[in-house]
């Protein structure tokens, strides 16, 4: 199984990649609407989804800094 990494790295035009991006965030999705009206989940669930896909669309995993960079970034703001 690709993990998320994997799956934003391939082509990410790929309705089946995003697919399973979705559904690896279907449990916390679900965790989430335990604290919601269970009349109100179902749009909910469809909202968030389309969130997901425009997220998925439109973010760059190459400007996503690696760890020391990450750090040195930190370091001048703090």
């Amino acid at each position: 199984m690709n993990n998320l990494y994997q799956l934003m790295t391939q082509e990410k035009n790929r309705t089946h990649n995003i697919q399973l991006i979705i559904e690896l965030f279907e449990p916390k999705i679900r965790k989430s609407f335990l604290q919601t009206n269970p009349l109100d989940r179902e749009d909910l669930s469809q909202e968030i989804k389309i969130k997901l896909f425009e997220s998925i669309k439109s973010y760059d995993v190459n400007s996503t800094p690696g760890f020391f960079e990450f750090k040195e970034m930190m370091q001048k703001t703090g």
